[in-house]
């Protein structure tokens, strides 16, 4: 997502990575590689909660959330949801950046030309 992050702000989208980790862990890790988009602190794993995607325990993981990637529209409306089912599989930029088109393009469908006449 890093190198390619241009594919999904070229669009307007608005990235925002959450991690569950502590602060200072986290100021460390972009102190040595800085990310091109913001990162949001979930140390308690709420929003990971929240959103469906916290895994405490399983043979890949514990206490991490699955990778995963939500388009939310301005109102807040989730209009796309990639959840993996496991460590290993992550939502690739282009997914995300085609999703991004053909939602663009179903709202510009939905704004109808006004009757000339």
């Amino acid at each position: 997502m890093r190198s390619e992050s241009t594919k999904l702000t070229e669009q307007g989208a608005v990235i925002l990575g959450i991690v569950g980790d502590s602060r200072s862990a986290m100021a460390a890790y972009l102190e040595k590689d800085p990310l091109p988009f913001t990162m949001l602190i979930d140390e308690d794993r709420q929003v990971m909660k929240q959103f469906e995607v916290y895994n405490r325990l399983s043979w890949d993981a514990f206490r991490l959330a699955h990778p995963s990637a939500f388009l939310i529209d301005p109102e807040g409306k989730i209009r796309f949801s990639f959840v993996a089912s496991n460590q290993f599989d992550w939502p690739r930029t282009q997914l995300l950046a085609d999703e991004l088109t053909r939602l663009r393009v179903g709202e510009d469908a939905d704004v109808q030309p006004k009757d000339a006449s």
